[in-house]
């Protein structure tokens, strides 16, 4: 990559993989003076229909409610911690929904990332064949520079 490394987004999901790489991926935006930006893969909830009518009428539109585990958000907010500690404070935090390859690929086309960081887990052969892996389908699709952490 002749111009380096200058913004990498970094996949975080709760897990304790995708909270190494978050650690790892700010000590590295921090070394390469790097924008870091922390997106967080949500699933679309459903919201109250009380709370739909509500919306329309204010004519808010009827955007899903991101359903963010408690994992993925406590992850989040260590991560920006742990980021401002080691000296990294300008690290931004982003919830979306969607499926989290296509997802994270998406983010990192619209805010202009040239690196992903993702945290991956160490998968049987069987299992890796049957169900992939995060970290390989956004390999697949992108042509992204992939940072990955294995735990």
């Amino acid at each position: 990559m002749s111009g380096g490394i200058t913004h990498i987004l970094c996949g975080v999901d709760g897990s304790a993989p995708a909270c190494v790489a978050a650690d790892r991926a700010a000590d590295l935006a921090r070394t390469l003076g790097a924008r870091l930006t922390f997106v967080a893969v949500a699933r679309a909830g459903i919201p109250d229909p009380a709370l739909v009518g509500y919306m329309q009428v204010e004519g808010l539109g009827e955007e899903p409610v991101p359903l963010l585990p408690e994992a993925a958000e406590r992850c989040l907010s260590i991560a920006l911690t742990k980021a401002s500690a080691k000296g990294y404070t300008g690290a931004a935090r982003l919830v979306r929904t969607g499926k989290v390859a296509e997802t994270l690929i998406a983010v990192a086309d619209e805010i202009g990332a040239d690196a992903i960081a993702i945290g991956r887990h160490r998968h049987s052969g069987l299992r890796r064949a049957v169900v992939g892996s995060v970290a390989q389908q956004i390999a697949d699709r992108t042509s992204h520079t992939i940072l990955s952490c294995c735990c």
